[in-house]
């Protein structure tokens, strides 16, 4: 009995340690675009035209990404993507869209602006403004008046005749 306590204390140890390896583990960020301009002062990186930001399955897209780095280190830690004009976000499980962005990765959020869309699956969400939580995988989405409401549209899975 003393031997499976033991066993158990020591997978639990290693599912913890390799859990907060992964967890730390660092996923770099390929950016391309049709033209990019660099400020060294200021550690921002333009990516003019075309421009898509990846990150594992992650992926923002738009006209131009600002890419901000942390200033206070010299690592090319990216804290801040701000993205203007036919703003795309892609994770693994929904798209969104709109006019602006901030995909603040301090946070691990996303901020849409504009004219949003918001799509899991066959469901859509409309509205002017989107927060999604991508640590918690809550979205939030809302109006900015009275007269532009909120729309979703939730589309049910088909059952087959035989289940």
């Amino acid at each position: 009995m003393r031997y499976i306590i033991i066993s158990t204390k020591i997978i639990y140890l290693l599912f913890f340690l390799i859990s907060k390896t992964l967890a730390n583990e660092v996923v770099p960020v390929d950016i391309v675009a049709d033209e990019m301009q660099w400020n060294d002062n200021n550690k921002i990186a333009y990516a003019i035209g075309n421009a898509i930001a990846t990150q594992g399955e992650k992926k923002i897209s738009a006209d131009k990404l600002i890419v901000h780095l942390d200033k206070g280190e010299d690592n090319n830690e990216i804290i801040l993507i701000e993205a203007e004009g036919n703003v795309i976000f892609n994770n693994e499980k929904e798209v969104a869209t709109g006019k602006i962005a901030k995909y603040n990765f301090i946070e691990n959020n996303i901020i849409i602006e504009n004219t949003v869309t918001l799509k899991k699956d066959d469901n859509i969400m409309k509205g002017e403004l989107l927060i999604m939580d991508l640590n918690t995988g809550v979205s939030q989405i809302s109006s900015n008046s009275d007269t532009n409401k909120v729309k979703m549209r939730f589309i049910p899975k088909k059952v087959q005749k035989d289940e």
